[in-house]
């Protein structure tokens, strides 16, 4: 069974997100947990102590969560597991939900962030973004005008000197958990493939058995508008993209196309650590 990490800081976006993971964990039959992650502050006081402002607020937090996961259970469309880690994590953001996907075997972690006409650019400095960059697990990235439908058609962005195996391994595993298959486009942009390019890739699909795909080469001078044409004529449900170690944004494709790229603001991004 699939477990699945929503984290929330009870906003629209995070909400939003929420009934987004429900959904989508009921269909794959899976395991959906709620967290709430608090950064960790402290005041000094005249008494010389020093106070956590979260010592009082973890109970608050805690009911809030059970009230969002009730609610959820009495849907008439959501059929699976919802639980509530039962507490907070204080300190890093990032640090503190890694924590939590290494002790409760976390196979993803579905978060919202604001809906715009330029997706990443809006990421940028956000927790969202940051914990992309950090992440030990797939994050799906959910934009606020995002609604939950069926994913039937998955496309996944890459450059083609990339080491594919890892990133593929992680794509195929996400998409082998459907009980129908998920027809994958491998976008690549920057130089021409060549044949030596383009039969490693075929190797690599042969490799996990998968079958419905096909290689579609973005070699137009303007790569960020051939993408969008492709995702909006082809009716794509979901974006994959791998993240590198070195920093996400200027790796995502050559040069900073990945700082321009636009999305239509209700695409989900699912985003592959290394």
């Amino acid at each position: 069974m699939k477990t699945f990490l929503v984290p929330t800081d009870f906003s629209k976006n995070a909400t939003n997100a929420l009934n987004y993971a429900a959904s989508l964990t009921s269909q794959l039959n899976g395991k959906l947990l709620i967290v709430h992650v608090v950064n960790f502050v402290i005041l000094p006081v005249r008494s010389g102590k020093l106070v956590s402002l979260t010592e009082k607020t973890d109970i608050h937090y805690y009911a809030q969560l059970n009230k969002i996961a009730d609610k959820l259970r009495q849907k008439k469309n959501i059929d699976c597991e919802v639980a509530v880690i039962d507490q907070s994590k204080h300190g890093s953001f990032q640090a503190g939900l890694n924590q939590f996907i290494l002790e409760h075997g976390i196979d993803l972690v579905i978060m919202g962030t604001k809906g715009a006409t330029n997706f990443l650019d809006k990421m940028v400095g956000t927790n969202t973004s940051e914990f992309i960059k950090e992440a030990v697990c797939p994050v799906l990235v959910i934009p606020v005008d995002a609604r939950f439908t069926t994913i039937k058609h998955l496309a996944y962005l890459t450059t083609p000197e990339k080491e594919e195996d890892t990133y593929l391994q992680k794509l195929f595993g996400f998409n082998q958990s459907f009980s129908s298959p998920v027809f994958i486009s491998v976008i690549t942009t920057g130089p021409p493939q060549n044949g030596e390019e383009e039969a490693n890739l075929h190797h690599v699909f042969k490799e996990f058995s998968i079958s419905d795909y096909r290689l579609v080469q973005i070699a137009e001078e303007d790569i960020v508008t051939g993408i969008q044409t492709f995702v909006k004529d082809n009716q794509v449900d979901l974006v994959a993209v791998s993240v590198p170690k070195q920093d996400f944004f200027e790796n995502l494709f050559q040069s900073n196309i990945g700082k321009e790229l636009v999305y239509q603001p209700t695409l989900p991004l699912l985003a592959m650590p290394q």
